[in-house]
């Protein structure tokens, strides 16, 4: 579930469609959870798909670190990639903003933080990689989990509205004070559709 200050909006003819923030979402924000809705398919599920559906699993969904395809039931399917992502994961089953969101600014996550790699990256940063990789989460692991840690020491002192859709809501304050530490792993971060890319 995404967060309910952002409506879907067309980017551009290019990128297509993508999430975009209508208040301001400070900094530390909860702005998506892996919720009850969510459509979570084996390896084996999405290759038995008749053509019509495997191509929108394909294009539409993420795969976890189980290596589950998950389709968002929402329009956080549809979040593009960035290679200064405002979105980034914490667990398997939320992300948080890592820096402040204002009225008009498009959600972005990082797709070689959810498994969909080797894809050529037109997101227009100054920092754009060129090319999402596997190599990437790698690479720029300590340099995205502090981005991660220091969002989230500001989370408890936002507002929430996705809190009690959290699966373990306790396990997640735990996180946020600093009792457990958050430890980003493969195909959590993102729940993104791939209208930023062509495939390789």
């Amino acid at each position: 579930m995404i967060h309910p200050h952002t409506e879907l909006r067309l980017i551009s003819p290019e990128i297509g469609l993508g999430p975009v923030a209508t208040r301001f979402i400070p900094r530390g924000t909860i702005v998506w959870v892996l919720d009850k809705f969510d459509i979570v398919m084996s390896p084996e599920q999405v290759e038995g798909l008749a053509r019509p559906y495997r191509a929108i699993a394909e294009k539409y969904a993420y795969v976890d670190p189980s290596g589950s395809s998950i389709l968002c039931w929402d329009h956080a399917r549809f979040m593009n990639h960035h290679c200064e992502p405002a979105v980034r994961g914490v667990t398997p089953h939320f992300q948080v903003t890592v820096r402040d969101v204002h009225p008009g600014e498009e959600l972005t996550c990082e797709y070689a933080e959810c498994n969909i790699v080797n894809l050529d990256c037109r997101c227009g940063s100054p920092r754009c990689r060129g090319r999402i990789r596997a190599e990437d989460l790698v690479e720029h692991a300590a340099a995205w989990q502090a981005e991660v840690q220091a969002a989230i020491g500001d989370s408890l002192a936002v507002p929430q509205p996705l809190w009690p859709f959290l699966e373990d809501p306790e396990a997640v304050r735990r996180i946020l004070d600093g009792t457990t530490e958050a430890t980003p792993m493969p195909g959590f971060l993102c729940t993104g559709t791939l209208a930023l890319r062509e495939s390789a």
